[in-house]
């Protein structure tokens, strides 16, 4: 997908005649797609939290959770992409997200590599 892009805007720059709305198309993709941070390497999810519930949105370009279905930076997704509850672990692994600094700020601890943690019990 991404050598597609490339190629038509290689093309795009070459005919310099093109309209621009043709030959931005491309350049938007492309910007969507770098914007998205890849998925998280390190996460610790303590025990307890194993089955909480977050929601995402499905639109290619976000790449964090929210805990509050009513959090402002999720409900901007409405009409750009879908929306999914999900459980939290499966939100960082299967969709590589982080937590959302409006409503999950503490939560930043799961992705904190020097945290002291308390080993299971």
């Amino acid at each position: 997908m991404f050598c597609a892009a490339t190629s038509c805007q290689t093309g795009a720059s070459d005919e310099t005649t093109q309209t621009d709305a043709v030959s931005s198309e491309p350049e938007v993709t492309a910007a969507v797609a770098t914007e998205k941070r890849p998925a998280p390497e390190f996460f610790a999810i303590p025990e307890e939290m194993l089955k909480k519930r977050v929601w995402i949105c499905e639109d290619n370009q976000s790449d964090i959770f929210h805990v509050k279905h009513d959090c402002p930076i999720l409900v901007q997704c409405k009409g750009k992409g879908t929306f999914r509850n999900l459980l939290l672990p499966r939100a960082i692994e299967d969709y590589g997200r982080y937590n959302c600094q409006e409503c999950s700020e503490d939560l930043d601890f799961i992705f904190d590599q020097d945290a002291v943690r308390e080993l299971g019990k």
